[in-house]
């Protein structure tokens, strides 16, 4: 484990959600100016292989960031606000069953964003 590893993986578990490598950047540069940006986006892609990360796509289709060893979950994408909300797994799967047997189509809901309009947003 790198130190520049360490540092993208502590930045992570900082983050209150899910987070940018951006955002990842932007912190440790703060404490540390010599680690340039393309030195995290090399470490968060060896981390993801190594199985330390994981990545997903919300509705603006920017890849967000977060440590593999929180829960598996799916999100919820607020068109209108822009909320957030995660959630288990286990509610996707009777998804994840159907979209198998009707369309043979094996589905990583991990990575997953429904996008709609929230309960605070909703008419």
């Amino acid at each position: 484990m790198t130190v520049q590893r360490r540092l993208v993986l502590d930045a992570l578990q900082r983050a209150r959600h899910h987070t940018t490598a951006e955002e990842i950047a932007r912190q440790i540069r703060a404490r540390h100016p010599q680690i340039d940006p393309s030195t995290v986006y090399r470490n968060l892609e060896a981390l993801e292989e190594l199985g330390y990360v994981t990545h997903t796509h919300l509705d603006d289709r920017v890849t967000r960031w977060h440590r593999a060893d929180v829960e598996r979950h799916g999100h919820l994408v607020c068109r209108r606000c822009g909320s957030e909300q995660e959630i288990p797994l286990r509610t996707l799967e009777p998804l994840g069953r159907r979209l198998r047997s009707e369309q043979g189509f094996r589905a990583d809901l991990a990575h997953s964003a429904i996008v709609g309009i929230c309960r605070e947003c909703a008419p």
